[in-house]
């Protein structure tokens, strides 16, 4: 799942009226589109989405603060999911010769 952090933020700036600080253009539309990316898990998509709009990435609000941190995490492979591998030989986590070959 993506950041909580991350979701919290989009969330509540979908909300925020006010515009203080040096915040990001940042359009309802953009933010709607990143809320179902995260609502989605498909930070691929995310990813791409912030690449082609840089723009999102340039503020000192706190959002383009979290955006900028995913973004650098993605770009060099160091998105943690919180992910936790089963014991080595547990029942039913054996990859099957198919899964390997794929």
């Amino acid at each position: 799942m993506a950041d909580s952090k991350l979701i919290g933020i989009v969330t509540a700036l979908l909300f925020l009226a006010s515009t203080q600080h040096a915040r990001a253009e940042i359009s309802l539309e953009h933010l709607l589109t990143i809320d179902q990316l995260l609502s989605t898990n498909d930070t691929q998509a995310l990813q791409s989405y912030l690449e082609r709009n840089p723009e999102l990435l340039t503020g000192d609000d706190e959002l383009s603060a979290e955006l900028r941190n995913f973004y650098n995490a993605a770009t060099t492979g160091n998105l943690n999911f919180g992910y936790t591998a089963g014991p080595v030989g547990a029942a039913g986590t054996e990859a099957t010769e198919n899964e390997l070959l794929h």
